[in-house]
C-alpha cells in the first residue's frame, strides 16, 4: 500500500505529531461555531460533514462521507451495537489538511447547548484516512481509560482501516510486539494506565501532548495486539461487557469478566503471540526501532 506522505521531513513529522495536531489544528477546530456546522458539505444517516480544508469538491465530500458511513457499518455490526443518535445525534466527522503531511484523526466530545456531540476531526482528505475506524470506535463505545478505549479502537482500524495507519505503520501489530519483546522494550501492560501519563503522553491545558514517542507506540501497538487476542478467544459480547462494567473509573474486571487476572491473561497472549506470529518482519522492525525508537513507525511506513 502506498503511503500519503512525500516530503523528506516525514520522520521529524511524526516526532511531534500529536503536538501539532493537538495544540495546532485542534484548538482552532475546537472553536467552531453551530453557524460553521450549518455550511456543512454532507449530511448522511449517521454524520454531518464538514470541509475544513477547503480541498474538497462536492465528489470528494460525498465519497468520504460514504467512506465514513462503510466504515462505521462493520464496526456497527461487528460489535451488534446501535450509532447511538437517538443519545447523542449524528456524529460530527470534519475532514482538515494533514499536518505536516502526517494523517490522523482525533475523537473529541463537544457540547451544543447543554448537550454532548461526538465530534470527530479527520487530518487529510487526498489518501485513504488513517485511525478512521479506531476513533469512530471510541464515539460508539466512550470510556475514560485510555487502554479499554485501544483495545477496543485498534482491532477495528486493524480489521477495517487503513494498514499504514498508527501504531502498525504498514505491518502487522503482532510483530511490533515481538520486536518490542527482542530489544526488550516491552511494557508490562499492568503498567499501562488510563490516563496519558502512562502512554509516553501528557496534557498541556486539555489537550494531550506526546512527550516519549517510542513509548506511546509501544504501549498502542501492545494495547491493540492484546484487544485482538481477548476479540479471537473471549469475543465481543465479553470485551462490550467489560467496557461497560468499567466505565466512570471503575477498575478493570479482568476476572469478573474473563476469569484470569491481567497477568495471567497477558502470559496466554505472548506466548499465543510466539506461537502464531510470521516472524519474517520482525528483524526489520527491530532495527527500524533500534536506530530510532521515537522514528520507527515513520521508517515503517516507507518501507511498507
Amino acid at each position: 500500500m502506498k503511503r500519503q506522505r512525500s516530503r523528506p521531513d516525514v520522520v521529524k513529522a511524526l516526532r511531534s505529531r500529536i503536538d501539532r495536531l493537538f495544540l495546532g489544528a485542534l484548538v482552532a477546530l475546537l472553536g467552531l461555531t453551530n453557524n460553521a456546522w450549518a455550511a456543512a458539505t454532507v449530511e448522511t444517516a449517521r454524520f454531518t460533514v464538514r470541509d475544513a480544508s477547503g480541498q474538497l469538491s462536492e465528489e470528494r465530500a460525498r465519497d468520504l462521507a460514504s467512506e465514513a458511513e462503510k466504515t462505521l457499518a462493520k464496526i456497527l455490526q461487528f460489535w451488534s451495537a446501535s450509532p447511538k443518535i437517538e443519545e447523542f445525534g449524528r456524529i460530527k466527522l470534519e475532514f482538515a489538511r494533514p499536518r505536516k503531511d502526517t494523517y490522523s484523526a482525533v475523537f473529541y466530545w463537544a457540547k451544543e447547548q447543554g448537550r454532548k456531540v461526538r465530534t470527530l476531526i479527520v487530518f487529510g482528505v487526498n489518501g485513504e484516512p488513517q485511525m478512521l475506524a479506531h476513533k469512530l470506535t471510541h464515539a460508539i463505545f466512550p470510556n475514560t481509560d485510555k487502554m479499554i478505549r485501544n483495545m477496543m479502537g485498534i482491532p477495528m482500524e486493524i480489521k477495517f482501516g487503513n494498514r499504514l495507519t498508527f501504531p502498525m505503520c504498514g505491518f502487522d501489530n503482532n510483530a511490533w510486539v515481538l520486536a518490542l519483546q527482542q530489544l526488550k522494550s516491552y511494557i508490562p501492560l499492568s503498567e499501562l494506565g488510563p490516563n496519558h501519563e502512562q502512554w509516553g503522553m501528557s496534557t498541556k491545558g486539555d489537550l494531550p501532548i506526546v512527550v516519549d514517542p517510542a513509548r506511546q507506540h509501544a504501549a498502542y501497538a501492545e494495547s491493540g495486539s492484546f484487544g485482538m487476542y481477548l476479540l479471537s478467544v473471549h469475543g465481543g459480547e465479553k470485551v462490550k461487557r467489560f467496557n461497560r462494567l468499567s466505565r466512570g473509573g471503575k477498575a478493570r474486571p479482568w476476572v469478573e469478566v474473563f476469569g484470569l487476572p491481567l497477568k495471567q491473561l497477558e502470559a496466554r497472549w505472548l506466548n499465543t503471540l510466539e506461537a502464531g506470529t510470521t516472524t519474517k518482519d520482525v528483524p526489520l522492525l527491530s532495527k527500524l526501532r533500534s536506530t530510532d525508537p521515537a522514528t520507527g513507525c515513520a521508517r515503517a511506513q516507507e518501507a511498507a
